[in-house]
């Protein structure tokens, strides 16, 4: 059984990755500095539909939310990543 595992802190860097010509589904990268421990940058990768609302993908994808605040809750996957299946962000 996977535990959750929750990080906090303030998003560093951020990218968009789309699917293919078919396919809808984007994806969210966050590097996160971790609260108490920001030189142990975290990667959370996200389903798009875990963003509040559009006008966060877009400064994801522009990088104009670096510094904001974010927690996520998900699952540690193989490469070491973060699987979030929570994302609480704040401007």
């Amino acid at each position: 059984m996977e535990l959750d595992l929750e990080v906090s802190g303030a998003i560093i860097d951020s990218w968009v990755e789309t699917g293919g010509v078919d396919d809808d589904s984007a994806r969210v990268v966050l590097q996160v500095a971790p609260q108490g421990r920001p030189r142990e940058l975290v990667i959370v990768e996200a389903e798009a539909s875990l963003l509040p609302d559009d006008g966060w993908l877009e400064d994801l994808s522009e990088n104009s939310c670096h510094g904001s605040p974010v927690r996520a809750t998900g699952h540690r996957m193989l490469n070491g990543f973060i699987s979030a299946t929570r994302l609480q962000l704040i401007r």
